[in-house]
């Protein structure tokens, strides 16, 4: 979608779009994980959602960083929003699940305890943790491909600005051989007309000189 004055390319369009609808289903997975049933599946299935919006923010930052400067602001404005709308639902649906597995340790079911023994419980209490411990690895681990993606988008842009450079400066070049190619020919010109006049300069003198003999010739004999 695009903002007044802001040129947004057709590519980045549909990852927009796509981004909109994901958000939609991780919305209405939270509610339906709000009516206490399957509520572990439902937001298992908005983290997939939110990994695949992740992917479509990416392209769309790449996409972004592809256009001309003067629709390039607007549209990183539009993947700054974007992000930090990924974020309110990445820390909505971890919540919710963080409360959801407490309530699933400590919820009775049919009257009896799900841990049924201080044994049970702890097993359960270890393996939270070791899910817990899991996911923080993992986010720490997206991060770094993140920053490694940040690092690769950098360098792409600079490479597109280094070779705008090489096209303008082949371009100067261009423009200053057909110059001196100009220059080149009129000197030419020039050097063939010197060359005409002084030929011309020669016959004229050759002309004289014989005119001169013969008045001379005819002075003295007549």
């Amino acid at each position: 979608m695009s903002q007044a004055g802001v040129t947004v390319s057709e590519l980045f369009q549909e990852y927009r779009a796509d981004f909109d609808r994901l958000c939609q289903e991780i919305n209405e997975l939270l509610e339906l994980a709000n009516t206490g049933e399957k509520t572990l599946q439902h937001l298992t299935d908005a983290e997939r959602r939110i990994n695949k919006a992740e992917q479509n923010v990416k392209q769309m930052e790449m996409e972004a960083r592809s256009m001309p400067p003067d629709s390039r602001a607007g549209m990183q404005s539009m993947v700054r929003q974007c992000r930090s709308d990924l974020t309110g639902h990445r820390k909505a649906v971890a919540s919710a699940k963080e409360v959801a597995e407490r309530t699933a340790l400590l919820s009775e079911t049919d009257g009896t305890m799900v841990g049924k023994s201080m044994k049970d419980r702890q097993r359960l209490d270890d393996t939270h943790q070791s899910l817990k411990n899991a996911s923080k690895e993992l986010a720490e681990a997206k991060e770094r491909v993140l920053e490694s993606e940040q690092i690769g988008i950098d360098v792409m842009s600079d490479l597109r600005q280094q070779r705008e450079t090489i096209i303008r400066s082949r371009d100067n070049v261009a423009r200053v051989g057909q110059n001196y190619g100009f220059a080149g020919e009129m000197l030419e010109r020039m050097q063939r007309r010197a060359a005409a006049n002084q030929r011309i300069s020669y016959i004229v003198c050759c002309v004289m000189a014989v005119m001169l003999v013969i008045a001379g010739y005819v002075m003295m004999h007549g």
